[in-house]
């Protein structure tokens, strides 16, 4: 296995700390295993050179290619802009420090050997960062750009949900201020080794993307530990990630719990219009989820941030998390949860308290559908929290969460006027009292709206009005007249009312 003279010699120096370094070290790793220099033939490139009689001359051009190391009376030289150089103690004898980095690069290439078995094994990547633990002991991590977490080693993060980073409370802090820095957003297109400098709540790290078709997709990443996150292990680390690719090629990763039942019946009736509801129905009683639970749909509408660091997974997650009885799904690039309030311990408001905290703080909207009994409205449901977060989202875009209560009526007036507008759906002779009110600024259709919507109250509509009773009387005897109608009809009177509702709409409009 080929060292950098930068790792070397970040080794000698942590054996020898007396160590004098050049100023300028080669991080790319081209050095072959060391021999002692006798002066007898020009350094070939890429070897190691130990030098420890001051009576020879090196070569003048600069070995930049090279690595020599001054043992024993040499170490009184000076480097003199010469690149790749350690002036060791004098009391370090040459064949002491041959014996040294024989024994480095035993230790590497056992480790090289270790992690190509393993994938001739089809061993897993796991195993891949187990087996680096004796040449790199810092945290490491392999993720998905989405957040899931393929494997890691020493980590601190606790118990995830699903394996997912930001699944849980202590953990959805990290991935908010991650997918809002400005550095982990430009990193998607790093190649090669690099370093994260981290913010006030995630930790700096040194990383290799790992991409598939071009794109990012997982990240191998090192945390603070024993071994410094710069150039010194950067190689070691692409190296790895090589070897992660190449298993990620080779085994499957989940893309999810696919062993949790309630995710794979909920895709099902999103993604299939043709659906067994009976044998769904029976699947959910299975899993606990009864005929006579009550249940709510929520939409989850993913910002633009989310969208561009793939935080779908881990806001599903996350939900599941502090939600119990609820079952998170991606759809359509949105998150759907489905939550069995029957055996959810915690109520409605304090449900909607815990995700309306959550749906702020991570700059998202989102649609609730109403409260249904049974397992033969969860598509309906669905539809509904869809409606609720496109309508309301239009009524009053400043909002984060709108209910499908709250925007039912604005939903009819959209429903019953896609083909016809309002002035021609709504009741003929309604039109007619309004324009008498603007031809003789009269103010007929305003009281004839009062009267119905107090229940044709003469006291409460004349109160209502600030006018004498005897003057509504008058305006109502007009109204009627020109309605054509004593106001008796029930279908006549939900048509005035609804009517109303679609001209005042429309004024809006």
């Amino acid at each position: 296995m080929y060292l950098s003279a930068l790792f070397i010699a970040y080794h000698i120096q942590k054996q020898y700390p007396e160590t004098i370094l050049s100023s300028w070290l080669s991080r790319d790793p081209i050095l072959k295993y060391p021999v002692p220099y006798s002066g007898a033939f020009l350094p070939e490139d890429g070897i190691i050179y130990l030098y420890d009689d001051p009576g020879l001359l090196l070569p003048v051009r600069r070995l930049s290619k090279n690595l020599v190391l001054f043992t024993g009376r040499c170490a009184h030289l000076s480097e003199s802009c010469k690149p790749n150089y350690c002036f060791l103690p004098e009391n370090v004898t040459a064949q002491e420090l041959l014996s040294f980095l024989q024994e480095l690069y035993d230790r590497f290439q056992r480790w090289n050997q270790s992690l190509i078995d393993s994938r001739l094994a089809n061993g897993s990547i796991q195993q891949l960062l187990d087996l680096t633990d004796c040449v790199i002991p810092n945290p490491m991590m392999v993720a998905g750009m989405d957040f899931t977490i393929i494997a890691s080693k020493k980590l601190t993060y606790g118990k995830l949900k699903n394996s997912v980073l930001g699944s849980t409370e202590a953990t959805q802090p990290i991935v908010n201020a991650l997918k809002q820095d400005i550095y982990y957003e430009e990193s998607f297109g790093r190649t090669g080794y690099f370093y994260y400098p981290g913010n006030q709540i995630a930790t700096p790290k040194l990383c290799v993307n790992i991409p598939r078709s071009g794109r990012t997709v997982f990240r191998l990443m090192i945390s603070e530990g024993e071994v410094p996150l710069d150039d010194t292990f950067g190689f070691l680390l692409e190296y790895l990630a090589r070897m992660i690719s190449h298993a990620l090629s080779t085994n499957a990763v989940q893309s999810h719990d696919s062993t949790y039942a309630l995710h794979q019946i909920f895709l099902t009736l999103l993604t299939t219009p043709s659906a067994d509801y009976v044998e769904i129905s029976q699947q959910l009683v299975s899993a606990g989820w009864l005929s006579s639970h009550d249940y709510q749909c929520v939409l989850i509408n993913v910002s633009i941030l989310d969208a561009k660091n793939l935080t779908l997974r881990s806001i599903c997650s996350y939900v599941e998390e502090i939600i119990p009885a609820s079952c998170a799904v991606e759809h359509q690039g949105n998150a759907v949860i489905f939550i069995n309030l029957s055996l959810c311990p915690l109520d409605q408001n304090k449900i909607h308290q815990k995700l309306a905290g959550f749906i702020r703080d991570s700059l998202l909207t989102a649609g609730y559908s109403r409260k249904m009994l049974g397992h033969f409205n969860f598509y309906r449901q669905y539809v509904q929290a869809s409606t609720a977060l496109q309508v309301g989202t239009r009524q009053n875009p400043s909002k984060w969460i709108h209910q499908f209560n709250e925007i039912a009526m604005y939903y009819i007036y959209e429903q019953s006027t896609k083909r016809l507008p309002a002035y021609m759906i709504c009741h003929e002779r309604l039109l007619e009292l309004k324009y008498e009110d603007e031809t003789n600024h009269t103010e007929l259709y305003q009281t004839a709206r009062c009267y119905l919507e107090l229940h044709q109250s003469i006291a409460r509509t004349s109160e209502a009005l600030f006018i004498h009773r005897s003057t509504l009387l008058y305006r109502l005897e007009k109204i009627r007249n020109i309605l054509k109608t004593d106001f008796s009809d029930p279908q006549e009177l939900l048509y005035l009312l609804l009517s109303f509702y679609l001209i005042e709409m429309e004024d809006k409009h």
